[in-house]
């Protein structure tokens, strides 16, 4: 993962040199504001995002952002339950979600053909995110005549055997944690729509979530303050004048 995130940053740089460089057409004649949304899959879960952009010149836009994500632990492996139900994920502390709220920049590597085609671009954006994480909660059997309580997992007293069936998803809605942290992303962006005023892209790139200290998800695993995610998002929206 390291490669690949040192891969886009280079590529990043890159681009970012190359345009600089390349001739000065009148490409002020353009669409000063966008806005699009779109769904995200990622390394570590799912989930959507929306964008707002402000023309800055010709080839690049101010950028304002808001994503909402799953977060899940690479270890984490389900199971069956003991009472023939749904599955569960063994070991898992918390439920966790991530809020993103952004500022960044997109620049234009290459404009679309004569207006057709693909658009080209590098985004970035760093900002502020917020981890919820939500407590999880599981059916415990205990001793010979197998008494069932409810409870959360806990690495000192419980183990698979104890584990009959995963307790309700709203059990722990009350009990929410708040973990701020901040982000850094760089991506690929490749827009193709055919109307002009018009947005549909797929985008590829990186996000580093950084914390002030471990994000508790799975126990018996490591947990970390830093959490890299690659990710592919399709995107849809709009562009128009001042």
């Amino acid at each position: 993962m390291r490669n690949w995130l040192l891969v886009l940053i280079l590529i990043f740089c890159f681009a970012d040199s190359f345009a600089q460089k390349q001739d000065k057409h009148d490409h002020t004649v353009g669409y000063h504001n966008i806005f699009y949304s779109g769904i995200q899959i990622n390394t570590n879960g799912f989930g959507g995002s929306v964008r707002r952009g402000f023309h800055k010149t010709a080839r690049k836009k101010k950028l304002f952002e808001m994503g909402f994500n799953t977060l899940k632990h690479p270890r984490e492996v389900k199971m069956l339950s003991s009472d023939g139900g749904d599955g569960f994920v063994f070991a898992k502390k918390n439920s966790a979600f991530n809020l993103r709220l952004g500022k960044g920049e997109h620049n234009v590597i290459a404009f679309k053909p004569f207006g057709e085609g693909i658009e080209l671009k590098t985004i970035y954006a760093f900002g502020i995110n917020t981890t919820f994480l939500k407590p999880i909660y599981y059916y415990m059997a205990y001793g010979d005549n197998q008494t069932v309580q409810l409870e959360k997992f806990d690495e000192d007293q419980h183990n698979v055997y104890n584990v009959v069936k995963s307790g309700s998803y709203f059990k722990g809605f009350k009990e929410i944690a708040l973990q701020p942290g901040i982000f850094g992303k760089f991506a690929l962006n490749f827009e193709y729509a055919v109307e002009k005023s018009s947005i549909r892209s797929l985008e590829v790139g990186a996000i580093v979530d950084g914390y002030y200290k471990d994000v508790e998800i799975l126990a018996f695993a490591d947990n970390y303050p830093i959490i890299v995610s690659l990710y592919l998002s399709f995107q849809y929206g709009k562009k128009w004048y001042r």
